[in-house]
């Protein structure tokens, strides 16, 4: 299964609802940075889809708790 742009911008924005930056620098919380830098690489290559089989485990879930909390789309392919 894949992972679209849209659906890690999604999860990305739950974890700031839930979990806010903090602190004078404004330091992104761990789920928020972990999801971000899986979001840079994205942009970075250009793409718009990513296997889930290629993220970290803490990665895939953090966007498993998105999509059971927040009614996540929970197969994220576009076939």
């Amino acid at each position: 299964m894949d992972v679209h742009i849209q659906s890690l911008e999604a999860a990305i924005n739950y974890w700031r609802a839930r979990q806010p930056a903090r602190g004078n620098e404004y330091a992104l919380s761990a789920p928020v940075s972990r999801l971000a830098g899986v979001y840079a690489l994205m942009i970075y290559y250009r793409q718009d889809c990513i296997a889930e089989q290629g993220l970290e485990p803490a990665v895939l879930a953090l966007i498993d708790a998105w999509r059971r909390d927040a009614g996540g789309i929970q197969g994220d392919s576009h076939a």
